[in-house]
């Protein structure tokens, strides 16, 4: 068996070259990993991650991850945080994935920087794609996780979308991912790529948006709870997803607006599943480590895996669930977990091997 290495123009070769199938293939192989994590048996091979720290402030993550055939480890560098009297800027996150077979043998290395941001857009889309309506959508941040939230939802429901706005307060990165985007010759030109320029006029388009993707590590939430909870903003329902923030000191969406939503006597039980739940990737990681989940004391059983949902969908009594999913309010919170990087990371050297794309030794 060989070993393919893939540098981080590789893996974006893959990924620019992927079409309406192949995004929806992994769709499908993301989706049978969470629900083989959350309803059988996926959990018992969880691994914890670790992190170390040097005194210069270099922070090393390392994520271990088994299934019943991979065994794969990311590696991620963290730049210390800048201080004014850098001399230049810093690069981005530093990520490697390695993979092994269910033996141990090694099949492939690849640069995971793209990795990373493609495979946890990929995770708000496996409930995005199932919207009745999804014309107007929302999108806070401008980097890499941006990026592919946006080119996984044209690329899944753009006959159906007519306008995205880009909330970012930097203007020039915000230009710029709008420029990298319209570039591509598979983006669909009747879709209006904008970017807010009106401060005052946030209220306005977070109510009227049908989808909102958060994608900032942002200490403060993006928009108050007020904004979704007036008689205009209930009005509509509409899909969030926020996986920008991942410390306990970070949240993108209010945490008064997610108490509000698993209230069964509160303002907006009506658009609710089960009197009001919260899904996200793991309930263990979000209840850990997702800030607003944590500010709002979610309780435990209104937090529901987006793994056991899917799973659920295959009974024959999940009417009301589909309902839910196609026209309800659904949140979508996400810390990322291992699994879904090695699961996505086989699928990738799978293309990558039909398309030649990469290294290859074939007897590692």
């Amino acid at each position: 068996m060989g070993l393919t290495v893939l540098s981080d123009s590789d893996v974006s070769k893959v990924f620019s070259s992927l079409s309406t199938e192949e995004v929806n293939g992994l769709l499908q192989v993301l989706g049978e990993t969470l629900t083989h994590y959350s309803c059988h048996g996926g959990k018992n091979d969880y691994l914890a991650r670790s992190a170390h720290t040097r005194k210069d402030g270099q922070t090393s993550l390392f994520m271990p991850s088994v299934t019943q055939d991979l065994i794969g480890t990311k590696i991620v560098g963290v730049a210390p945080p800048q201080t004014q009297s850098s001399a230049a800027p810093v690069a981005g996150l530093k990520s490697v994935l390695t993979l092994c077979d269910a033996t141990g043998q090694a099949v492939g290395i690849l640069n995971a920087a793209e990795l990373t941001a493609f495979r946890t857009s990929l995770g708000s889309m496996l409930l995005f794609h199932q919207r009745q309506t999804v014309r107007n959508i929302v999108v806070f941040g401008a980097g890499k996780q941006a990026l592919w939230h946006v080119k996984l939802a044209a690329i899944l429901r753009g006959r159906d979308i007519q306008m995205i706005t880009i909330i970012n307060r930097s203007s020039k990165r915000t230009e710029q991912l709008i420029s990298d985007i319209q570039s591509s010759e598979q983006w669909p030109s009747h879709i209006k790529l904008v970017a807010s320029e009106n401060q005052e006029s946030l209220e306005q388009l977070v109510t009227d948006a049908d989808a909102i993707f958060c994608t900032t590590p942002s200490t403060e939430a993006l928009f108050p709870a007020a904004f979704l909870t007036s008689d205009a903003a209930k009005s509509k329902t509409r899909y969030i997803a926020a996986i920008g923030s991942y410390k306990l000191n970070m949240r993108e969406i209010d945490p008064e607006y997610l108490r509000t939503v698993v209230d069964p006597s509160g303002p907006l039980s009506a658009q609710a599943y089960k009197e009001g739940v919260i899904t996200v990737d793991s309930q263990e990681g979000c209840s850990e480590e997702a800030g607003e989940i944590v500010a709002a004391k979610i309780p435990h059983e209104k937090i529901v895996e987006v793994g056991e949902l899917l799973q659920q969908r295959t009974k024959p009594a999940s009417a009301d669930l589909e309902k839910w999913l196609q026209e309800g309010l659904v949140i979508y919170k996400s810390v990322g977990i291992g699994v879904m990087d090695i699961s996505i990371g086989r699928e990738i050297l799978r293309l990558a091997n039909s398309k030649s794309i990469g290294l290859t030794a074939p007897d590692f």
